[in-house]
């Protein structure tokens, strides 16, 4: 993914996790960011990859998930392992095992990488991509998870 358009995306989630009860709209956000010094084409796009990400369907795993057995573990191919960085494909793998995600979420996030990505994507891009993906999921269930996962404090997680 382009450095800069992940940038934009980067802030535009701060911006929405950090809005409290008063959110900024989108036109001010964008004011914000071409004041920033982004292209107007690249604010398209991260909002085009943000909408992408919003629409696409997300299941949500159910309270049995988090007592059913550990998923298989994934294997990742040539190409994923040279296009996602170890720290990054470690995060994943964890994510998964925890039941934050489950296949499905895990294969959209490969699939995004696939598409966007011009370099290996970092655990920092992992973080901000997977955050994003939760955000498609009912406010109640991801608020702490995303939290959690920012702060990579896993033991919140469970309780």
């Amino acid at each position: 993914m382009r450095e800069r358009v992940l940038a934009i995306v980067n802030l535009i989630a701060r911006y929405v996790l950090g809005s409290g009860d008063e959110p900024i709209s989108e036109h001010e956000l964008v004011s914000e960011l071409l004041a920033e010094g982004f292209d107007p084409d690249e604010i398209n796009d991260a909002f085009s990859w943000m909408e992408t990400t919003a629409f696409a369907e997300a299941s949500v795993p159910s309270p049995e998930s988090f007592c059913a057995p550990p998923p298989a573990m994934r294997i990742f191919s040539a190409e994923e392992t040279q296009l996602i960085d170890l720290e990054a494909r470690g995060f994943l793998i964890r994510l998964r095992h925890m039941g934050i995600i489950d296949d499905e979420i895990e294969e959209g996030l490969i699939d995004r990488i696939y598409t966007a990505a011009e370099e290996p994507v970092s655990l920092q891009e992992m973080k901000i991509l997977t955050a994003l993906t939760l955000l498609a999921r009912n406010s109640q269930q991801w608020q702490r998870e995303v939290d959690c996962l920012m702060t990579e404090n896993w033991m919140r997680i469970y309780h």
